[in-house]
């Protein structure tokens, strides 16, 4: 027969153990208060978290403006002070895109290319940090038609002389007046757009648009061109003719449509650079390839857009 003492004992030993289990589990109330403080921290978190991935963003962005404002001080050293061109109406070789690649010891064209991309190197110091979302680039055949044709860094547009003489380009067999510009054409470096964000399909992911999302060069008086992208809290990096680099983000921000057939789309950009003497001070974008100065066309600067983007007269398209 078991002895009574023994089960006794063994009795108590239960009895403490299932109190203990009983004091160390959570309360339907407890765990709702965890949970609780779990949500309250999770809210305050997200978006720190977010605003520090946005400011590494901003950062890269730069640095990879930096490291194209060095190229293009070398490639100028080497051209006679000769700048880049913003499209490729005179090549692949003079387009900035391209330009650069030598200095930065880019290999143009990837393996068994085809078409444009036999001169192109894709490489993400010639985009923002945002270019990235997009995915992988191809390697091999043609030019990707999403991410490697979305340009989300740009030059601009007005760096190139337009009142030359009449000359042949060599490239297209048409006259022209249209030329590269160089860097004592250019009297305010410091203040005068070089390259820096420019809308792409990051800013309008369902829409493709050529005009916006492939071009190599932005225009902050044209609507027809694609615009200064504002995707770095609420502002662009830009580079200026001087190499520096600065963000942008305190300049008036109007909506500006895309160019058609997706004219009912629009994005946040900047205003442009003129406005009319008279009483009405509307905004002008100024004709393409005009020669005249302000004072001809009867147009001031806009105190909304400190940035120099054009010289009417010198450096305009």
């Amino acid at each position: 027969m078991s002895n009574p003492g023994a089960i006794r004992d063994h009795l108590v030993v239960i009895m403490k153990q299932t109190k203990s289990y009983r004091l160390a589990a959570f309360t339907l109330t407890e765990l709702l208060i965890v949970i609780g403080v779990i949500a309250v921290l999770m809210g305050i978190l997200i978006p720190v978290l977010s605003k520090v991935r946005q400011s590494a963003r901003t950062i890269t962005c730069q640095s990879n403006l930096r490291q194209l404002g060095i190229a293009v001080t070398m490639y100028t050293t080497d051209s006679d002070s000769t700048l880049p061109f913003p499209s490729t109406s005179f090549g692949e070789s003079a387009l900035w895109f391209n330009a650069v690649d030598k200095y930065l010891k880019a290999i143009q064209g990837r393996k068994d290319a085809t078409g444009v991309a036999q001169d192109r190197s894709y490489m993400r110091y010639k985009q923002c940090s945002f270019w990235t979302d997009l995915g992988d680039a191809k390697t091999e055949g043609a030019q990707d038609p999403i991410v490697e044709a979305a340009r989300y860094l740009k030059m601009n547009a007005n760096l190139r002389r337009n009142n030359l003489p009449v000359y042949r380009n060599p490239f297209s067999g048409t006259n022209t007046t249209n030329g590269f510009a160089r860097l004592y054409d250019v009297k305010q470096p410091e203040r005068f757009v070089m390259i820096g964000d420019g809308v792409s399909l990051d800013m309008v992911p369902n829409v493709n648009n050529q005009t916006e999302s492939t071009g190599f060069l932005m225009e902050v008086n044209r609507l027809s061109e694609p615009n200064p992208g504002l995707r770095h809290n609420k502002g662009a990096n830009i580079m200026f003719v001087d190499s520096h680099v600065e963000l942008i983000t305190d300049l008036k921000r109007i909506e500006k449509p895309l160019n058609n057939p997706h004219a009912a789309t629009r994005v946040k950009s900047w205003e442009g650079e003129y406005r009319r003497t008279n009483q009405s001070g509307a905004l002008v974008d100024p004709t393409n390839g005009e020669t005249r100065n302000m004072a001809q066309l009867g147009l001031v600067r806009n105190d909304n857009m400190p940035l120099i983007w054009s010289d009417l007269g010198r450096l305009f398209r």
